[in-house]
C-alpha cells in the first residue's frame, strides 16, 4: 500500500498536508463523474468494519467517499486535482468523534458480553440519516451469537458505564504476527496481515480498522435502546456519547409533556399511561355497545321504510351512523330485498357521506354507472365496485332524494 494511514495510530489528527500521487476519472459503478485520488498520506478513514468513510475536504474539494480497493486507499473527489500537488486534508472531526463514541461503546459492550457468556460479536453497523434540521442521526446495531435476557443486558450496560467512569485508556496497536500470537483478542475474521487491534485497557482487545478514542471517559455514556432475537443470537440497538445525550434530552422533553397531559409525577408516567389506556378501552367498549343499540334503532326505522316503499331505489338517512354501521345495514337489507339501498350518514354542514349497495339479483343495475351519475348530477365524490360504492355528497336531503327517485 502506497498511502500512509495516519489515523491508524492517531485518530485525532484533523488536518494534514498531503501530496497527490495520482488522479483519474472514475469509471466504477456508483462513482461515475467523480475522481479517484491517491495521496502519500491521509487522515481519511475508509469505509469498513460496519462504519462509513470519513467526510471532509481536500483544499476546497469535497471528499464524497473513501474505499480500500486493490490494496490502495481511493479517495473519491468531486473535482480533479493536480498530480504532485501538495494539498490540505480536513475531516469532519465532530462526526468522526461521534462515530468513535458509538463504535468504542460497542467494543466495550461486546467485550463484557464475551467475558461473561463467551459469545462472539457477529455483526456491527453504524447507520446515519440526515434530519430535517440538517443534523446527522446515528443508529448503531450490534449482533452477538447467543441469547441474552433483559436482566442480563441491564447488568452488562451498568458495568459498561462504570468502565466509562473509570477513564481507562483506549488505543490502537499494530502487532507483528509473533506479537499477535501471544495476545488474546476478539476478531470476526482470520487476519494474516495488517492486523490492527483496538484496546480498551482491562476490558477488551478487538481487531478493528476504524479510528478509536483515547479513553473510555470520552464515550461519556452508553444506553441499550432495544434488543431482539436474531438468527439464533441477539441483536441490540445502542446509542452512546453525544447521541445518547441527545436521545435523553428528547425523551426528557416528551416525558414532561406526558406528565403535563396526564397530571403525573416523573416516575409514574408508565402507570399513568396504563390507567389512561384502561379508561380508553372501557370507553371504547361502551361506544361499541352504544353503536350496537343505535344500529338496532336505525334497523327498525329502515325496516319500516322498506315496508312502505315500492321503489327499487331506496335512500335512507342516518345522521349519526358511521361507515361500518352503514355497511351492516345495507348488507342485511339487500340480502332480503331486491333493492338498491343508499345510506346517507355522518351528516355535517357540507352534506353527507354515503354507501350504496344492491341485491345480487338486480343484474340490470350497475353501481359503477350509478356512481358516475352521482358524480355528474350531484357533484358527488367517490366510486367503488358493482357490489358497493361509497363517497361523499354536498347537497341537501331533498335534492338527494329527488335524484334517487329519478333512477326508477
Amino acid at each position: 500500500m502506497i498511502t500512509k494511514r495516519l489515523f491508524d495510530l492517531d485518530s485525532y489528527i484533523k488536518e494534514n498536508k498531503a501530496k497527490v500521487l495520482s488522479c483519474k476519472v472514475s469509471n466504477r459503478k456508483d462513482y461515475e463523474g467523480l475522481y479517484e485520488v491517491i495521496f502519500d498520506t491521509t487522515i481519511f478513514s475508509p469505509e469498513g468494519g460496519g462504519q462509513s468513510a470519513d467526510r471532509g475536504f481536500v483544499d476546497d474539494i469535497e471528499v464524497k467517499d473513501v474505499q480500500e480497493m486493490d490494496g490502495e486507499l481511493i479517495h473519491f473527489l468531486t473535482e480533479a486535482i493536480e498530480e504532485n500537488k501538495e494539498v490540505n486534508q480536513t475531516i469532519d472531526f465532530e462526526l468522526r468523534f461521534r462515530r468513535m463514541q458509538n463504535h468504542n461503546a460497542e467494543h466495550l459492550l461486546c467485550g463484557l458480553i464475551h467475558e461473561k457468556f463467551g459469545y462472539s460479536n457477529v455483526g456491527f453497523h453504524i447507520s446515519e440519516s440526515r434530519m430535517e434540521d440538517g443534523r446527522i442521526a446515528i443508529e448503531t446495531t450490534m449482533d452477538v451469537d447467543g441469547a441474552i435476557t433483559q436482566e442480563e443486558i441491564n447488568e452488562i450496560e451498568l458495568k459498561a458505564n462504570k468502565a466509562i467512569a473509570e477513564n481507562v485508556s483506549i488505543y490502537a496497536m499494530l502487532p507483528t504476527k509473533e506479537e499477535a500470537a501471544a495476545i488474546n483478542y476478539r476478531s470476526k475474521l482470520d487476519i494474516d496481515e495488517g492486523l490492527r487491534l483496538v484496546v480498551i485497557e482491562g476490558y477488551d482487545i478487538c481487531a478493528c480498522c476504524a479510528p478509536c478514542l483515547k479513553s473510555s471517559a470520552e464515550i461519556q455514556m452508553v444506553k441499550v435502546l432495544s434488543m431482539m432475537p436474531h438468527r439464533g443470537g441477539t441483536r441490540f440497538t445502542i446509542t452512546a456519547g453525544f447521541d445518547a445525550i441527545e436521545d435523553y434530552m428528547t425523551l426528557h422533553t416528551q416525558t414532561k409533556e406526558i406528565m403535563k397531559m396526564l397530571s403525573s409525577k416523573r416516575y409514574d408516567c408508565a402507570q399513568a399511561v396504563a390507567l389512561q389506556s384502561q379508561k380508553m378501552q372501557e370507553e371504547h367498549e361502551m361506544v361499541v355497545s352504544l353503536k350496537k343499540e343505535i344500529t338496532g334503532l336505525y334497523q327498525k326505522s329502515l325496516e319500516n321504510l322498506l315496508e312502505n316503499s315500492k321503489s327499487k331505489y331506496v335512500v335512507f338517512f342516518g345522521d349519526s351512523l358511521d361507515e361500518i354501521q352503514a355497511r351492516s345495514l345495507i348488507n342485511e337489507a339487500v340480502s332480503e330485498k331486491e333493492i338498491v339501498l343508499a345510506v346517507m350518514f355522518a351528516k355535517c354542514a357540507s352534506g353527507y357521506r354515503f354507501v350504496v349497495g344492491k341485491n345480487d339479483k338486480l343484474t340490470d343495475v350497475s353501481l359503477r354507472t350509478l356512481a358516475g351519475n352521482m358524480r355528474e348530477k350531484l357533484s358527488a365524490r367517490g366510486g367503488g365496485s358493482e357490489q358497493m360504492i361509497q363517497g361523499s355528497v354536498e347537497l341537501s336531503e331533498s335534492l338527494i332524494k329527488e335524484f334517487f327517485e329519478m333512477q326508477e
